[in-house]
């Protein structure tokens, strides 16, 4: 992140603090920022309360709002794919600005940021009487959540071009307007989020590659997770002599050398060969431990780990990585039978480089599906 966009997302923050009276952080979780609380707090704009710098041809109050329709995204674990969406569609409705309705009376002495005559809609998302009671929609958090609650009740909206999504919520008279804004909502909330690119965390277009590099690029699923690596799963996770055998093996023919890719968005925080095992050579399985492993702490205190690696990593401790960075190569160091990837994901993992063990370890199979990205040789 540069220095412009550090200053962004501290802004960004000290808004979203100021209109919720402090219960609310903007969750700008890529690097370890506040957890989000945003959709409990339902207050209407106030004038004069956009501190957060303009970006683009967005200004100040445009921005705000679009980092509050982010954060109440975040908040609900809406896919990033979403907030493009959610964007897209505020920017068509009404510019990214909380308007009023001089056909509702009640909408003017609330606080605004412009005045609409469309019918009886108000706000972000020009909401109409059936989405809540005027303050409500007029309340950026609330208007936000509630278009995501309907978003979310669109069945494959994460495979639909933005415009078909947008229009199965919006029901417009112009259902192929929402399109034109799908670079600028692209770009706006990567900003927010404090990313080069929105593709790194998948909320590009659904063909969208991530973790483009001379290797090529990776396909990402919705939720902003891709497969470590495509290969077979030889060896389940649970019980194995005695022992938890605390994540899976990844596997095929010719796999030695192939690179691994991190899962998920997040920062290094282990790299290291375990010092009772085979370094830079193939162990056996009268060894124990990953051999050369790396640990990735994501946001939500999740922690990935990758096993057996031919050599150093490519990666360093501290270092912020995006979906889809090659982090090392498959060997066979450590406690291993031959060349695979050994895949761990761990949940809740208190902060520390050495909290990631077999008490909060997971099964990494239905983890993985569940983020769209399924481990296993398929695309």
């Amino acid at each position: 992140m540069n220095r412009r966009t550090i200053a962004l997302g501290a802004a960004v923050l000290s808004v979203i603090t100021l209109v919720c009276g402090g219960t609310v952080g903007l969750p700008l979780l890529m690097f370890g920022q506040a957890q989000a609380e945003a959709a409990a707090c339902e207050v209407p704009s106030l004038p004069g309360a956009s501190p957060v710098p303009g970006t683009g041809s967005w200004g100040s109050a445009e921005t705000t709002n679009a980092a509050t329709i982010v954060a109440v995204g975040r908040q609900r674990q809406v896919p990033p794919r979403g907030y493009v969406i959610a964007l897209a569609t505020a920017m068509q409705e009404s510019e990214l600005r909380n308007l009023a309705n001089a056909n509702v009376p009640e909408s003017l002495r609330l606080p605004h940021e412009g005045v609409g005559r469309d019918h009886d809609s108000v706000g972000l998302f020009q909401q109409r009487p059936g989405w809540g009671s005027v303050r409500e929609r007029m309340t950026p958090t609330y208007a936000a959540g509630k278009f995501y609650e309907a978003l979310l009740r669109v069945d494959g909206w994460q495979r639909m071009r933005l415009t078909d999504a947008a229009q199965a919520v919006q029901g417009s008279g112009l259902p192929e307007a929402y399109q034109k804004w799908e670079d600028d909502a692209e770009q706006l909330a990567a900003t927010v989020l404090g990313l080069p690119n929105i593709d790194d965390i998948g909320g590009g277009p659904p063909t969208a590659p991530c973790g483009v590099d001379d290797l090529g690029p990776v396909p990402v699923g919705p939720g902003g997770w891709v497969q470590p690596i495509r290969a077979a799963i030889v060896s389940s996770f649970g019980p194995r002599g005695g022992r938890l055998h605390a994540g899976v093996d990844l596997s095929k023919a010719d796999i030695r050398g192939d690179a691994i890719r991190a899962a998920a968005t997040g920062v290094v925080e282990q790299v290291k060969c375990d010092w009772y095992t085979t370094c830079d050579r193939d162990g056996n399985t009268r060894e124990r431990g990953c051999g050369w492993y790396v640990d990735i702490r994501h946001p939500g205190n999740v922690v990935t780990r990758y096993c057996h690696m031919i050599q150093r990593p490519e990666v360093s401790i501290g270092q912020q990585v995006t979906a889809g960075t090659v982090i090392g190569f498959v060997g066979s160091s450590g406690g291993s039978s031959g060349p695979h990837l050994h895949f761990e994901v761990h949940l809740n993992v208190s902060p520390g480089p050495y909290h990631a063990n077999g008490s909060n370890a997971v099964n990494p199979v239905p983890f993985m599906r569940a983020q769209g990205a399924p481990l296993g040789p398929a695309t």
